[in-house]
Parts: structure tokens; C-alpha cells; sequence
């Protein structure tokens, strides 16, 4: 009378990205300009606000540093206000660079075919760290650049290091300004 659906068979194609908004927590922000850390998450709170407006799926990234020892509960650290997530966005945690270092993260990004987006702060390690990772799985990704910021870095100033991370983005995947995306993925909504 009834067959059995495979569900599989029915994938969602990956045509909408994931929306990966990295470090948005309470953390040790030393060597991060205040100015570029504020421009960053603004850009950040207009592509959360458009993603969710257009219900593209919402994932938060944060580092969880290892507790001291093994009596001592986790510490998770509060997100910044106005990047709590919802009860329907994801919520990875990391001890790497990588978000890849997270086996459902590395799932996640397998069954959406790899399309997602990321912004976020310390884009010098854990943006650039999945962007590697990403690469070496085929997996296609946006990074926003002028919403990330990264850390000073010695003797090169925050913002010519952040440039030259862009640039090294490039060579893995395409490196967007936040309302050029926010734009691109308004019309792209109207058209369908």
C-alpha cells in the first residue's frame, strides 16, 4: 500500500549556504583593534540579520579551551549580545584552529556539499585554518572579509595582516564584502 521514502534520495541541494559566524563570544580579544573589532560585528549582525530574514541555516563556531583537569567542569563562554544563537541555529565547539576539528561540523559541511559562508573574529586562525581544511575536501566557500578582524601579529599592524589573510583566502575560496553577499543573496532569493 506504502513504500518506504528514502529520505536520502531526497536531499535538499546545497543551494542555500550555511552562514559560519566564528569567535562571537566572550574571549581574550588582546591584539584586536577595537575599531575593526566593532566594524566586523556589525558587518556580522547585517549577514546574521539578511540570513535569517531569508532563512539561510545560521551555525556559531567557538574554541573551548581544554578544562585544567578532569574534575573541573567545562567552561562555556557567554556569546557576545546580540550573537546568542536560536533555538534552530546550529552550535559547534572546538579545541583546533579548524572547524573542521569538529566531527559534526565536518558532517554538516559533507551533506550541505560544503557551501557555506564564514565571518567572524581571529579570521589568522580558525577562518583560515577551515579554509585549508575546506579546500582539501572541495568544498565551496564565501569569506567575508570586512566582517572578520584579526589579532596584531608582532611587528605587522592588524589591518595589513588582515589584508594579506584576504589575499590568502583567495587561493582557496571567494573573498566577499558582507553587503555584497547580503545583496547577491537577496536577488538571488527574488529571482527564484
Amino acid at each position: 500500500m506504502s513504500s518506504v521514502i528514502r529520505m536520502l534520495d531526497y536531499k535538499k541541494q546545497a543551494e542555500l549556504p550555511l552562514l559560519v559566524l566564528v569567535g562571537l563570544h566572550e574571549s581574550d580579544f588582546a591584539g584586536l583593534e577595537q575599531e575593526r573589532v566593532s566594524n566586523a560585528l556589525a558587518h556580522c549582525r547585517t549577514a546574521l540579520a539578511t540570513a535569517r530574514s531569508q532563512q539561510i541555516p545560521v551555525a556559531f563556531v567557538r574554541c573551548l579551551a581544554p578544562p585544567s583537569s578532569v574534575s573541573e567542569p567545562q567552561v562555556y563562554p557567554a556569546w557576545l549580545e546580540g550573537f546568542e544563537p536560536r533555538r534552530n541555529d546550529l552550535v559547534f565547539d572546538m579545541r583546533q584552529p579548524s572547524c573542521y576539528s569538529n566531527a559534526e561540523f565536518s558532517r554538516t559541511m559533507d551533506y550541505l556539499d560544503g557551501n557555506f559562508v564564514i565571518a567572524g573574529l581571529f579570521a589568522e586562525t580558525t577562518c583560515l585554518s577551515t579554509a585549508v581544511d575546506a579546500h582539501h575536501r572541495h568544498h565551496a566557500f564565501t569569506y567575508l572579509s570586512d566582517a572578520s578582524a584579526c589579532r596584531n601579529n608582532g611587528p605587522i599592524p592588524a589591518l595589513l595582516f588582515h589584508d594579506a589573510i584576504s589575499q590568502v583566502m583567495s587561493l582557496y575560496g571567494v573573498v566577499a564584502q558582507g553587503a555584497e553577499w547580503c545583496l547577491d543573496l537577496l536577488l538571488n532569493r527574488r529571482r527564484k
